[in-house]
């Protein structure tokens, strides 16, 4: 799935046409987002803000590449 979306070059105007961004998110094993997010921040993260963060992370990743850094 993301490999198609990046095959795409998707801009920020254009990365969620037919749905394809929201179909990658929702595709994120939230636990292991999760685990993930607390382990970098080192501290206790609601599950609201685990989706705040993968959207975050996805959408920098697809649109910019590598270059990403956890936030």
């Amino acid at each position: 799935m993301i490999r198609n979306i990046l095959n795409l070059n998707v801009t920020e105007s254009n990365i969620n046409e037919c749905g394809r961004f929201d179909e990658l998110k929702n595709s994120v094993d939230k636990t292991k987002a999760k685990s993930y997010f607390e382990k970098v921040e080192k501290t206790v993260i609601s599950p609201f803000k685990v989706n705040m963060k993968t959207d975050g992370l996805l959408r920098r990743f697809v649109v910019k590449g590598f270059e990403v850094k956890a936030t």
